[in-house]
């Protein structure tokens, strides 16, 4: 375990970044991210009125998840578009590219879900965001292989919320 931690510390060390790009990228994430919640309403009676509110973990828990996530993804974006690292600058735009429209997506998919209650359309809109961080963890793994792996593991987490998303499609 220690040396596997010594191993990423080592190889976030090789990655030259601009400290203002990462903190300035977690925050405009992260106000994303609370913008999006700003345009619903509480996901508390939406849980209630699909059964699932007794299914999913507490709601403060999907709150804390989606932050840690956006500041962690805020982050990473932030240590990419910061680097000064050559040679693979096409997949640092590319994979920057996605992480836009996903983060699009992503903000759009709360209200959809939460106010309008059009759960095929929020479905849809996270086929949408799980593509699109498909593309960006393949590109950001071939430009520094760690955040790549963050963006998996994200996707991970995004085809779990998919499986909700679709169960109460089916149920409504």
């Amino acid at each position: 375990m220690k040396r596997c931690k010594n191993k990423i510390l080592f190889s976030l060390k090789k990655i030259r970044t601009d400290g203002r790009c990462v903190i300035i990228s977690t925050a405009v994430v992260l106000l994303a991210g609370m913008l999006s919640r700003l345009l619903s309403v509480s996901p508390i009676y939406m849980l209630r009125i699909t059964g699932l509110w007794h299914k999913i973990p507490p709601t403060w828990f999907f709150v804390l998840l989606w932050t840690v996530w956006y500041g962690i993804l805020g982050f990473c974006f932030g240590m990419v578009i910061g680097s000064s690292q050559m040679g693979r600058d096409l997949n640092k735009y590319k994979g920057s590219l996605w992480f836009v429209l996903m983060m699009v997506f992503n903000i759009i998919w709360y209200p959809l879900f939460f106010k309008a209650g059009t759960f095929f359309l929020a479905l849809i809109d996270l086929a949408i965001i799980i593509f699109f961080c498909f593309c960006a963890a393949v590109e950001y793994f071939k430009f520094f292989k760690i955040i790549g792996i963050v963006f998996f593991i994200h996707l991970f987490w995004l085809i779990w919320c998919f499986c909700i998303n679709f169960t109460v499609f089916l149920r409504i």
